[in-house]
């Protein structure tokens, strides 16, 4: 057993500082210091800008899966089992002030404070500088709402202003879905028809969206609008459409996505359909930042339901951002096949979701024979999908499971509902930069 699992570190170890090599030698070209985890995030650092660099961002990969793999098989299998059910904390706890300062505007008590972010700062994320004193780092300054004590505690109305999609979503993850994720156990044990953890964790009837739209619930519906941004536009040729095609951001809120498409394709049409309070929002919103659309009547606003008959008979593209992972199976099918019934034979779908990689080191057939669909594999012996360092996706999948009974599918998981609502998955386009893929889809 013993010459099965020394190698197995050794190899970890190698690609750990094959990876810190990769990552040193970028930074010493570039004639730049890494950035330090106890200075405070700066996006406009030149240094940060670097970690987006394609082989500082592979070797970081590397680097967190062969960490993470490398702890799991030595750490104490109790203590790691310990830690993993209690990491729900760690968000729980997160709220990126500093301990001395915060504890009258808050009105907390700055003992408890102070062993909150302390458990924090042993997660590298804060840092303890002397005994109770305790600084942002690198980590928890990224959550930096750069707002005054008296908006976050007085003006709750106004502190998601401005500020980027991240602060949101941790809030969302932190709250809501933390709590609704303690009752997935009894929904699993003692499922009901329409009753998922989140109308437990809740006590409402009401789907998510609609509950949401209570006024009671109006913070919680600024940090959903908050979260929407437009990166995950590359992939799918856009120039390629013909001047004048019509493009159909179906469910697409404000039309935040479609606004970046048509800003750098101004001779698209396009269509934002969404709910009729969300159509509303988005009027104004591309009146604000795209004004010579509207002006022009090259955009149209129409309140509408996907699941009922679509009213545009000649788009181009049906775009789906951000949607079919909200719905389980059949209603997605639902979803597709009314887009289906509306599509000429040139259309085309596009869904812009996360594709779920299988932790299995055998390939997936469709990653074989998709144009576009196949992706690079972590060096054994990661595990192939590269482990923690891109877990994100599936706590996405979680999440949605959680809130609103859907699923981020896998490759396969596509092509069936996209066969079953009579489409045909043709492509995929991985965005650089992200972990959204554009799916493409050709009427069959």
């Amino acid at each position: 057993m013993g010459s099965v699992g020394i190698p197995t570190l050794r190899r970890l170890a190698n690609i750990i500082n094959e990876a810190i090599d990769t990552i040193e030698g970028v930074y010493a070209e570039a004639e730049m210091p890494l950035p330090s985890l106890n200075a405070p995030f700066d996006p406009t650092d030149p240094a940060e800008a670097l970690m987006q660099n394609p082989a500082v961002e592979g070797a970081s990969m590397n680097i967190m899966a062969a960490v993470s793999q490398l702890s799991a098989t030595v750490f104490s299998p109790a203590a790691s089992a310990l830690n993993a059910s209690q990491a729900v904390r760690i968000t729980s706890a997160d709220i990126g002030l500093h301990a001395k300062k915060i504890a009258a505007p808050s009105k907390a008590d700055p003992a408890l404070l102070a062993r909150i972010l302390r458990l924090l700062a042993t997660h590298n994320i804060f840092r303890e500088v002397t005994p109770n004193v305790f600084a942002n780092n690198r980590i928890s300054s990224s959550l930096d709402k750069g707002k005054p004590s008296s908006v976050l505690f007085e003006k709750r109305d106004e502190r998601l202003v401005g500020t980027s999609g991240l602060t949101a979503l941790v809030e969302f993850f932190s709250e809501d879905i933390f709590k609704s994720s303690a009752v997935l156990g009894d929904t699993i044990l003692d499922p009901k028809e329409g009753v998922l953890p989140y109308n437990r964790a809740f006590g409402t009837d009401q789907p998510l969206y609609y509950w949401m739209q209570r006024p009671e619930n109006r913070l919680r519906m600024q940090r959903e609008i908050s979260e929407y941004r437009s990166h995950g536009i590359q992939g799918f040729d856009w120039n390629g459409l013909e001047a004048d095609s019509v493009l159909v951001d179906v469910g697409g809120g404000l039309g935040h996505t479609a606004l970046t498409i048509a800003q750098k394709n101004p001779s698209l049409r396009v269509v934002v359909q969404d709910l009729e309070h969300q159509v509303d929002e988005a009027k104004v919103h591309w009146k604000k930042n795209f004004p010579s659309h509207v002006e022009s009547q090259m955009v149209e606003f129409q309140a509408y339901d996907f699941f009922n008959p679509q009213p545009v008979q000649n788009a181009a593209v049906f775009m789906l951002r951000y949607i079919v992972h909200n719905w389980p199976d059949m209603r997605t099918v639902e979803i597709l096949q009314r887009l289906r019934d509306a599509a000429q034979p040139t259309t085309k779908l596009v869904v812009i979701e996360k594709i779920l990689s299988v932790a299995a080191s055998a390939p997936s057939f469709y990653e074989e024979t998709i144009p576009g669909a196949a992706r690079p594999t972590a060096p054994a012996p990661l595990l192939p999908n590269w482990g923690v360092a891109k877990a994100e996706a599936y706590f996405y999948d979680m999440a949605v499971h959680t809130m609103l009974g859907g699923t981020q599918r896998t490759l396969g998981g596509y092509v069936e509902v996209f066969e079953k609502a009579g489409w045909k998955l043709a492509s995929v386009h991985h965005c650089e930069g992200s972990q959204l893929s554009h799916i493409v889809g050709v009427p069959m």
